[in-house]
């Protein structure tokens, strides 16, 4: 909920997230909740580019939190959902690591308000430059870093070179940095957790009557922000033996009887409706993945093949062998249609949870913003 008392009188934690991908916001909500389940009494600043609703529709309710409205790192710029203009990323990357923190003047006075105990970065080295600033204990959570994902494209713009040594600088300065499974590259001194994602809330049973399912049929969730799936879908949904759920933007589709249509604000909690399926189409990345490991649902992801990320997701769908990993092209294709009944066929999903990481990282992150 909006804060309703005096910011003063609570201690506050500064949240930072990434502003490329959902994942890192989800990941942030998980353990946010966990934070506030193990202390009721701090407040948080969320400092995102994602709406409020976003986090409204998210957090627990009996969370008090205020939001600020900041882009807070560039990762790339992505010309469509699964790929990106690298001279045009160095430019703007180059740019945002060279501003001094005063450059950021309105968010600093907007914090004074607040009693800060404690700074946690998803990703963004912006709320670590910040924390430096103000001397103030920060975490970082991640499961990559930026530098990271930059260093193979050294060889076509040298550039980079030096944004990484520059980001490998700021992440060193963290008090806590914490390794969410599955981590690209194992850093010492660091806390390694299981996989973090949101928490489901409601029975499959009860999504079903949510959505006025009363046929018996397996549901099939598509979603992919920006990539026309039902178009390439629209034949093969019409003849399959499953009712598809198509989640957010679909221009072209129409609800039918083998086909409902989910907006990005439905009520309906997501991590609930991938329970609920026999399957999720969409993009590789981390929360989708997790959270279709979590529900123990067949994930058949559409990956980036030039994004450093995908090839260690892919290894984690693989290994647990909660579906496949594979691009846009193998996508489209007929065969891959044909594969995709055959994987489902025999496909019976086990209720038993899986062990997550929200709480280990939450009581980490508590123990240094106290101490």
């Amino acid at each position: 909920m909006a804060n309703k008392f005096l910011p003063s009188v609570l201690q506050t934690i500064a949240y930072f997230v990434s502003s490329h991908g959902l994942g890192h916001a989800t990941r942030s909500v998980a353990v946010i909740n966990d934070i506030h389940a193990c202390r009721k009494d701090i407040h948080f600043l969320i400092v995102s580019d994602l709406p409020y609703l976003f986090w409204k529709k998210n957090l627990d309710p009996a969370i008090l939190f205020d939001t600020y409205q900041l882009k807070t790192d560039i990762g790339l710029l992505q010309t469509d959902p699964l790929n990106f203009n690298l001279p045009k990323s160095v430019g703007m990357i180059s740019q945002y690591l060279s501003r001094p923190v005063d450059y950021y003047s309105k968010l600093l006075i907007s914090m004074e308000k607040y009693n800060l105990c404690h700074i946690v970065c998803d990703i963004s080295p912006l709320g670590i430059n910040i924390a430096n600033y103000l001397g103030i204990k920060k975490s970082l959570v991640e499961n990559f870093t930026w530098d990271w994902i930059y260093k193979p494209f050294i060889q076509k713009h040298s550039a980079f070179k030096e944004i990484c040594l520059k980001l490998g600088e700021i992440f060193s300065t963290v008090n806590l940095r914490i390794q969410v499974t599955p981590f690209c590259e194992k850093v010492k001194g660091t806390v390694a957790v299981k996989p973090i994602h949101r928490r489901f809330q409601l029975e499959p049973n009860c999504i079903r009557k949510k959505l006025n399912l009363k046929n018996s049929k397996r549901i099939i969730t598509v979603t992919a922000t920006g990539i026309d799936l039902y178009t390439n879908l629209k034949e093969f949904v019409k003849h399959s033996p499953y009712h598809f759920i198509f989640c957010g933007e679909h221009k072209s589709a129409e609800a039918d009887k083998n086909i409902t249509l989910v907006s990005t604000n439905d009520s309906i909690h997501f991590p609930d409706l991938i329970r609920a399926s026999s399957a999720v189409i969409g993009k590789v990345g981390y929360g989708m993945t997790v959270e279709c490991w979590a529900a123990k649902t067949k994930f058949f992801g559409i990956m980036r093949e030039n994004f450093r990320e995908s090839e260690i997701l892919k290894d984690f769908i693989t290994k647990n062998q909660i579906g496949e990993a594979v691009t846009l092209d193998q996508f489209t294709s007929s065969g891959w249609k044909n594969h995709f009944h055959e994987q489902l066929k025999d496909s019976k999903k086990v209720i038993a949870s899986r062990e997550n990481g929200n709480r280990n990282a939450a009581q980490n992150i508590i123990q240094i913003a106290s101490g």
